[in-house]
């Protein structure tokens, strides 16, 4: 822990790339583009900033080209595959520690050959492994130990029968996560792999590096990875050790990780996969935008990518949302993004598998906007709703615990509070601790409600997060988007949800750290009669050349309760084509809209 942390700390210290966010290049007037896979160097040349093919890279100076290469995961058979076993032999490691092991037999459900929707998913049983069924200590379990084994529900004969695959089941091949604790992979990755794969390119983007053991190991009980007390967070600090080696190998390299968004970043930058959709609530599409401009702030590199609607030709594994047409998807994507953007902030525009991704180019991308004035904020006219009615929970102020039925691991806190005298403080040291703290509430049948509290997250990490939630009331309908789920380091921000009972009226209000480890603060929890009636959240960002506005979703109805909204000065609405409208004082925006207006 100690040799891990001092690396980071001096990783902090360490110059991170070669060019600072703002001074890179890009070849469109205002938006930075990225793309994954797909487009040729020709095609890529006047749209693209950062990609996955060197030929683009020398065909148009300033163009960064990043070598896709796999940290978390390999396949096998595959060069890299050969390659970290000659370099087990030749440093003296064991290969197949290299790899994470299920430590009982455990049901794995994938897709085979490879990871696309036309193809059929298979279960198998993948066995377990136990050193302690294995007494001679040979990596086999004999049938005679397996007779004797310890642990009956581990019956690997063979410890690589018991690797952890992810994505696909072979044939050709298959794909394994792997153990990034290992010494031995930690040293071959840093200095044998990464140094070859980032050879002529301006650095690597690592894919598949979660939080938490990759796939299906996530759930499951895993050798290496038993996930208990403090040691819960360990593959985390593992993956920071590893990239703070790969990095101070090749400081002058770029590197950027998908989904990775660990504090200290250690690495440059990340790549978000699936980070915004058209039917992202608007509280959630906030908060995403919130930490992209926080991001952007710290000067790391982001690549968002936004998910289209479902298309069976361009986007299969797409949000289904009738009604909603593809310009206009095309806009409301292009206008979340700006929302976010600035010098290190890259739009991408597509989803997984990314087999046709260069048709879902649009013209409105090399949108000329100039550079933001500063940063989003609401419309003006987008005022916060009032709740009206008595609070009907007892001591939701929460300046002391009485009314409330409390577990381990909570206490006030009179430093920390939004309101009052003091909040609670939830402290998370064992993610597989169950500690919900509770109030009973009888409420009237088939009623609407309205749930809020303020919360503040430090370094909350692993699962579902810091929650506030209703319970029971006869299974209110409450899906997880809507519940209060908070997770990372957040200040104080207001929360707030509704649901509707059912026949049988009587639950509880509950509140808790999830699955995870860190420390939350609540305070001021209320819950009120009657479903909130927000005016539509609606946010602007001003340009030297223009104006974006965007209206996220605030239910599932995505066609009715279009808002007008007067504009200042006249403005030309972008079409997704790249061509505008005749100028305009004033637009309409229903719920999962956007507007892209230029001056004239």
């Amino acid at each position: 822990m100690k040799r891990t942390s001092t690396l980071i700390a001096a990783m902090l210290l360490a110059p991170l790339a070669p060019l600072h966010a703002t001074d890179r290049p890009h070849v469109l007037p205002t938006v930075r583009t990225f793309m994954n896979f797909g487009g040729d160097a020709a095609w890529m040349t006047d749209k693209i900033d950062l990609g996955f093919r060197l030929q683009a890279k020398q065909a148009r100076q300033g163009h960064l080209a990043i070598q896709y290469a796999l940290v978390c995961t390999m396949l096998e058979p595959s060069e890299k595959a050969e390659a970290l076993r000659r370099w087990c032999q030749e440093k003296g490691f064991d290969y197949e520690s290299c790899f994470i092991h299920f430590a009982a037999d455990t049901k794995v459900t994938l897709h085979v050959g490879a990871e696309e929707a036309k193809n059929p998913k298979e279960s198998r049983t993948v066995p377990g492994w136990d050193d302690r069924n294995d007494a001679d200590h040979d990596n086999r379990v004999s049938d005679a130990e397996f007779a004797m084994r310890v642990n009956a529900k581990a019956s690997a004969r063979q410890r690589h029968e018991a690797r952890v695959p992810i994505y696909y089941w072979g044939p050709p091949v298959d794909d394994f996560v792997m153990n990034v604790g290992f010494a031995g992979y930690q040293q071959f990755i840093a200095e044998r792999h990464a140094v070859d794969v980032a050879k002529d390119w301006d650095g690597i983007f690592f894919d598949t590096v979660p939080s938490d053991v990759a796939g299906p190991g996530l759930a499951a009980d895993i050798v290496e990875y038993p996930r208990q007390g403090m040691e819960a967070d360990r593959w985390t600090r593992d993956l920071q050790a590893l990239f703070g080696k790969v990095k101070a190998k090749q400081l002058q390299k770029l590197f950027v990780a998908n989904g990775w968004q660990a504090e200290p970043l250690v690495v440059d930058g990340f790549q978000l996969e699936n980070w915004l959709n058209l039917a992202t609530p608007a509280h959630e599409w906030q908060r995403r935008i919130d930490i992209a401009r926080k991001h952007d702030r710290m000067g790391h590199v982001q690549l968002l990518q936004y998910n289209p609607v479902h298309n069976a030709q361009l986007v299969s594994f797409g949000a289904k949302l009738p009604g909603v047409s593809r310009e206009r998807d095309q806009l409301y994507g292009l206008a979340s993004y700006l929302m976010a953007h600035g010098g290190g902030t890259y739009f991408g525009f597509g989803l997984h598998p990314y087999t046709r991704v260069t048709e879902l180019w649009f013209d409105a991308i090399r949108v000329n906007l100039g550079e933001a004035k500063g940063e989003y904020h609401p419309w003006p006219s987008d005022a916060p709703a009032s709740q009206s009615g008595p609070n009907l929970l007892r001591n939701g102020s929460l300046d002391s615990l009485a009314d409330w039925r409390i577990a381990e691991g909570i206490a006030p806190d009179t430093t920390e509070k939004q309101e009052g005298t003091a909040s609670v403080r939830l402290e998370s040291t064992d993610p597989k601790a169950i500690r919900i703290h509770s109030q009973n509430a009888t409420l009237k049948p088939h009623t609407a409600y309205t749930l809020s509290a303020w919360i503040k997250t430090k370094a909350v990490r692993g699962g579902i997060g810091a929650q506030v939630y209703p319970y029971d009331f006869a299974q209110a309908g409450t899906s997880p988007v809507a519940m209060l789920s908070v997770t990372g380091t957040t200040d104080w921000t207001r929360h707030e949800m509704a649901f509707t009972t059912a026949d049988d009226a009587e639950g509880r209000i509950s509140f808790r750290i999830s699955e995870a480890l860190g420390t939350a603060w609540i305070d001021d929890v209320r819950l009120t009669e009657g479903a909130p009636v927000p005016s539509p959240r609606v946010f602007a960002r001003e340009f030297s050349k223009g104006l974006v506005i965007v209206r996220p979703p605030d239910g599932e109805d995505f066609d009715s309760g279009a808002l007008s909204l007067q504009l200042a000065t006249p403005l030309k609405p972008l079409r997704s084509d790249g061509t505008r409208e005749a100028s305009v004082t004033a637009i309409s925006l229903r719920k999962g809209e956007a507007a892209i207006l230029l001056n004239p």
